[in-house]
């Protein structure tokens, strides 16, 4: 499986990560050229040369903090703030949270890009992504139900997924 990982995330080497938005707990995660596809509804979307979909835990650090991580996503936008607690009705699929807070200025609201300096892969499908000045995005599945961990394509195009699961790859 290591290999054929290796094989697979080595494009993504000089690629720049401009973008993660999500769709519900998905995080998507935008490399390389900027494109323009057609979207089913009509007009165009800005999509990247490359999609890595990451439906299992992942964080962005630099040097030894955690910017932002997945489980961000559960919490208020400005939870963590000197007494703040989570309401009772908060939902992170409608209310404003703090993944995607801290996405945003991170990215600088697409305006920053961070360039993939290595890719290295490690046990059970996980992956680090070196991007320079000490940023790394890391992915690691948490879990030992047998559900897709991520997978890799160019959006756009009418060709096999990369994926990983539980019980390998699939393509």
């Amino acid at each position: 499986m290591k290999a054929g990982i290796e094989k697979a995330t080595a494009v993504l080497v000089g690629k720049a990560l401009w973008e993660c938005t999500r769709a519900a707990d998905l995080a998507s995660f935008a490399l390389g050229e900027r494109r323009e596809v057609p979207c089913s509804r009509g007009g165009t979307r800005t999509v990247g040369e490359f999609a890595l979909h990451v439906q299992c835990a992942w964080r962005i650090t630099r040097e030894d903090q955690v910017l932002v991580g997945s489980h961000d996503l559960y919490y208020p936008a400005d939870y963590g703030d000197e007494g703040r607690e989570i309401p009772p009705d908060f939902d992170w699929d409608r209310d404003p949270n703090r993944r995607d807070k801290l996405l945003r200025l991170l990215f600088e609201d697409g305006k920053r890009l961070f360039v993939v300096e290595a890719v290295e892969v490690g046990t059970a499908g996980s992956l680090h992504i070196a991007l320079g000045d000490g940023f790394c995005l890391d992915v690691f599945p948490d879990d030992s139900l047998n559900d897709e961990r991520w997978r890799l394509f160019r959006p756009g195009f009418v060709e096999p997924h990369f994926v990983v699961t539980a019980h390998g790859l699939e393509t």
